[in-house]
């Protein structure tokens, strides 16, 4: 069976990509299929806007669909930026690069100490099977935020140069989310009996 993820961010593709094979679900994303529109990030939450992603194409070509969406809410800045993250609320263009997106965020945080450069990631998760019920899920995960980059930028993440948490390569990330699908349990209940059960990334 296959599952569309609908997304074209390139970090977002391989940290997902494993957590679906180990359900025995492969995956494609919009960047596989280019000629398939991305939905407008409108919902006032990330699980709405998840939503949205997860229904747009599904139907009989993609009977399996699944949105993401995040939120990134810094203590230091009052919540800022909120659900539209990459566009740090309507400040940022949409077409802002990897680099200038942390270049912008760190000088917001200039003066911040370290003890005060905490945040988290609000994850909206939704699953569309394929009878249209749909399924969703809210993941919060905090971090602090280091003071200069600590890792090369992961391409369509800004935040992996200078994210500090206790899970922070991709392995370890991807063993987190099929902990929580499996907390979650809705593939579990979707999918046919027999169908694959979640195993680590390295299994």
């Amino acid at each position: 069976m296959r599952i569309l993820f609908a997304s074209r961010n390139p970090s977002k593709i391989s940290l997902f990509r494993p957590v679906f094979a180990a359900y025995d679900l492969a995956m494609t994303s919009l960047r596989d299929e280019p000629h398939l529109a991305s939905a407008e990030e409108e919902g006032r939450t990330v699980v709405e806007n998840a939503l949205n992603k997860a229904r747009l194409h599904h139907g009989p070509a993609h009977p399996w669909t699944f949105g993401d969406d995040a939120a990134l809410e810094i203590d230091a800045l009052g919540g800022e930026p909120g659900v539209q993250a990459r566009r740090w609320g309507g400040l940022l263009p949409a077409s802002i690069s990897d680099e200038e997106w942390l270049d912008y965020l760190l000088a917001r945080l200039e003066d911040v100490p370290p003890e005060r450069r905490t945040a988290r990631w609000v994850a909206g998760w939704a699953l569309v099977a394929p009878d249209g019920s749909a399924h969703v899920r809210e993941v919060v995960t905090p971090f602090h935020i280091a003071s200069r980059p600590i890792r090369p930028i992961s391409p369509g993440w800004p935040m992996s140069a200078v994210r500090i948490g206790p899970h922070d390569d991709l392995i370890a990330r991807q063993s987190d989310i099929i902990a929580e699908f499996r907390a979650w349990g809705a593939l579990e209940r979707l999918l046919p009996r027999g169908a694959g059960s979640p195993c680590g990334p390295e299994e």
